[in-house]
């Protein structure tokens, strides 16, 4: 089986302790009108890391980003299968400039991702300890 890698981005705020989430246009093709982590497709001979700021900065105009730590790797097995590396990243502002992709974006506590992020999405958040991971750092 041949898969596609995409990479999604856990933008993380330590300041307000949230995570930035987007609203896919109205108009897309896949997932209109869906909130998700920012991401995309790892272009040809591109490392995982430098696809992963790249759609940082397109989508969001975020260029002070810190990549920490390779969250979770998991595989979509559809009709075109592809592999999402998701990185927790630490954004140093607040600023979101978006691109014509998403139509909003909120910087949400954990009770607003459970909320608006689809299932699937939640049930990774949670196998791999991303809330986890908020509720430490809110501790702090």
């Amino acid at each position: 089986m041949k898969a596609d890698i995409v990479v999604k981005g856990i933008i993380y705020n330590r300041s307000i302790n949230k995570i930035l989430l987007m609203q896919r246009c109205s108009e897309d093709d896949i997932g209109a009108g869906t909130w998700e982590n920012a991401g995309g497709n790892v272009e040809n001979g591109e490392h995982p890391e430098e696809a992963m700021k790249r759609e940082i900065r397109e989508e969001t105009g975020i260029t002070d980003i810190k990549i920490e730590r390779v969250a979770y790797v998991t595989l979509v097995n559809a009709e075109n299968p592809y592999l999402i590396i998701a990185y927790l990243c630490e954004a140093m502002n607040e600023d979101v400039k978006l691109s014509s992709e998403h139509q909003a974006y909120i910087w949400a506590d954990e009770e607003i991702c459970r909320k608006l992020l689809p299932v699937h999405i939640i049930d990774d958040f949670e196998k791999n300890g991303i809330f986890e991971f908020i509720r430490a750092e809110e501790d702090r």
